[in-house]
């Protein structure tokens, strides 16, 4: 498995002197909050293909689900009920998004993705997979998907769902559950989801995974 692991860290101008960096891993930076979502759809949404137009996106939902193996999900849906972003939790921990950038010439091409939510960033290195065949149906059609698995962690790492794996799984959580919309940006293009808002996701998440 494709083990990169970015570790950077530097200030924002607009958090002044706050440290938000420290312990940072796979790359918790700082970045700049887009104050109204309406404003930051439209912005980042001119950097987005057809197939995933910036209104479908802005105005979609965050569900949490259990599939039929009983694994747990936080999935957010456009507003054709197509997958947008979802973190799974099966025979590995799946996180999953539509890929902003150019689509790959093969799949399990490595790439990274940027979320931010307005007061950090992190980044995420993993892999990206053409949705034009069989089992792509549940995404917007003639996309990418970006995919990392276990948070980072090769599948061989001893600390693997140990106590710093599931440290380093509440600062992700953490972050995503901060309460306001999520840029998810690669290769200078980007979309913005809204604030998480499904009730008690992560007690329902982690009881089952």
């Amino acid at each position: 498995m494709h083990d990169a692991r970015i570790i950077s860290c530097r200030r924002s101008s607009l958090m002044l002197r706050e440290e938000v960096c420290r312990n940072a891993r796979w790359g918790l930076v700082v970045s700049m909050y887009p104050r109204l979502l309406g404003i930051a759809a439209v912005v980042f949404g001119f950097g987005l293909s057809a197939a995933l137009p910036a209104g479908d996106v802005s105005k979609g939902s965050w569900k949490f689900e259990i599939d039929r193996r009983d694994n747990p999900m936080l999935v957010f849906y456009d507003t054709h009920g197509k997958t947008i972003f979802r973190i799974y939790c099966g025979t590995h921990f799946e996180t999953d998004a539509v890929y902003p950038g150019a689509a790959p010439k093969q799949d399990n091409t490595p790439a990274s993705i940027t979320i931010a939510n307005g007061k950090t960033q992190m980044d995420f290195a993993g892999f990206t997979y053409l949705l034009d065949g069989p089992g792509s149906e549940g995404w917007p059609p003639n996309t990418t998907m970006f995919n990392q698995a276990d948070l980072g962690y090769a599948r061989d790492d001893p600390e693997l769902y140990e106590d710093k794996w599931h440290a380093w799984e509440k600062q992700v959580f953490d972050f995503l559950d901060s309460g306001h919309p999520l840029t998810i940006s690669a290769e200078g293009k980007s979309y913005v989801l809204p604030p998480i808002n499904v009730p008690r996701w992560r007690v329902r998440f982690q009881k089952i995974c």
